[in-house]
């Protein structure tokens, strides 16, 4: 890596974080964006993604930053709910406090591995969900006709009303989903969202032993 370790890490989530949920300032909890648009704090936050967990120590040797400063922007992560305090097993360093993510992250090339292996089963979803929203705009279409949007020439030959349709479809799918226990809607969490962070393979990681081993 170059000198500049910062913007080394940082540069790994180039291809932007995604989430869902509610990810404004909530009391006791700041916006996870705003927190992880700080450089520093988003180094932090894909160093732990890729060697955590961490000390703050092991933190700050790494990104060549005082220990102080690492602690500071811990703090700001833990507060939006970015990383938490986690207990390891075999601590080499005793009396320090050990930090990894609280979010989801994962290699790019890893999402499309996911996408192909899932990919034939949708095949059988698309074919069934698109019968049932042709049904769902049959329905709906006469009520349209009398509604606040068509008194100003907006009809469902509109893209954005179908896409408010299928919007309020997978809504009630997802709401199905979550009454069957398969996962929770994000705004039924503790934290109120999900947050994921794709990043991009290096040629570092060629090296991932020796700097794991440096870091321990």
């Amino acid at each position: 890596m170059s000198r500049n370790k910062i913007k080394d890490y940082a540069g790994l989530s180039r291809y932007g974080m995604w989430g869902s949920g509610e990810f404004g300032d909530i009391p006791g909890r700041p916006n996870p964006y705003t927190v992880l648009s700080d450089e520093t704090r988003l180094a932090i936050t894909v160093l732990l993604c890729l060697k955590g967990p961490l000390t703050a120590k092991q933190i700050a040797d790494e990104l060549e930053l005082a220990p102080s400063t690492v602690l500071d922007h811990i703090d700001k992560l833990k507060e939006a709910v970015v990383i938490k305090e986690v207990e390891v097993p075999e601590k080499k360093y005793k009396r320090e406090k050990y930090y990894d993510i609280d979010i989801v992250p994962y290699f790019t090339d890893e999402r499309e591995e996911i996408y192909k292996r899932i990919s034939k089963y949708a095949d059988i979803l698309k074919q069934t969900t698109l019968i049932v929203f042709e049904k769902c705009l049959n329905e709906v279409s006469e009520f349209l006709n009398n509604t606040l949007m068509a008194k100003h020439g907006v009809t469902i030959e509109k893209d954005e009303v179908r896409f408010l349709i299928f919007s309020e479809l997978m809504k009630i799918v997802q709401d199905y989903f979550s009454e069957k226990g398969v996962f929770k809607d994000s705004l039924q969490t503790a934290k109120r969202y999900y947050l994921y962070i794709p990043l991009q393979r290096i040629n570092i990681q060629k090296d991932e032993k020796a700097l794991r081993d440096k870091l321990q």
